[in-house]
């Protein structure tokens, strides 16, 4: 086998996420992988506040407004009662459907990518996944960014290399005066 130069498998592991992207959101015409951040993101830790849905889907705070009447419109979250300026939303009976089924199609198209590969390969692809992961988590924002569509109960069960990785990071410097 010729190996590879660092730059060919930078560009084939990028091709792996945008064709892994691809099959995942092939079923969600009505919803951008915006929206569907936001739901699944909604679905797993919410209620949540606006600001904190913006924060974790990486969208400017007017533009998750717009998000979630799109997303309320369609009946899949509702506005809370307002708490001060913090409006909290949470998903309904249809979005947690949406999500989940989401959820299903997300787990179906890796785990389909993961069936042709033998035992031994499973085992060091996974070493190599949590590395990857880890190594990705610069802040705790984006932690919460990579995480977003996530099923994190069962990543918590085994230890999620992103939290571990967020945990690991030095407090944020006080802010300057």
């Amino acid at each position: 086998m010729v190996p590879m130069s660092d730059q060919t498998l930078a560009n084939r592991l990028a091709a792996l996420a945008t064709a892994l992207d691809d099959a995942v959101h092939a079923d969600t015409d009505d919803l951008s992988p915006s929206a569907v951040a936001a739901l699944q993101s909604i679905r797993q830790d919410g209620p949540l506040a606006i600001q904190d849905v913006a924060r974790t889907i990486g969208l400017t705070h007017s533009a998750t407004v717009r998000l979630i009447d799109r997303l309320e419109k369609d009946w899949l979250v509702r506005r809370l009662t307002r708490k001060g300026r913090e409006v909290r939303v949470e998903v309904t009976a249809r979005g947690r459907r949406r999500a989940s089924q989401f959820q299903d199609r997300r787990l179906a198209v890796a785990t389909g990518l993961l069936a042709g590969l033998d035992a031994t390969e499973l085992g060091a692809l996974s070493g190599i996944v949590d590395k990857l992961l880890a190594a990705s988590v610069l802040d705790v924002d984006g932690a919460a960014r990579t995480c977003r569509s996530c099923e994190r109960d069962g990543c918590r069960k085994v230890g999620c290399p992103v939290e571990a990785a967020a945990r690991a990071l030095p407090p944020p410097a006080p802010p300057a005066r």
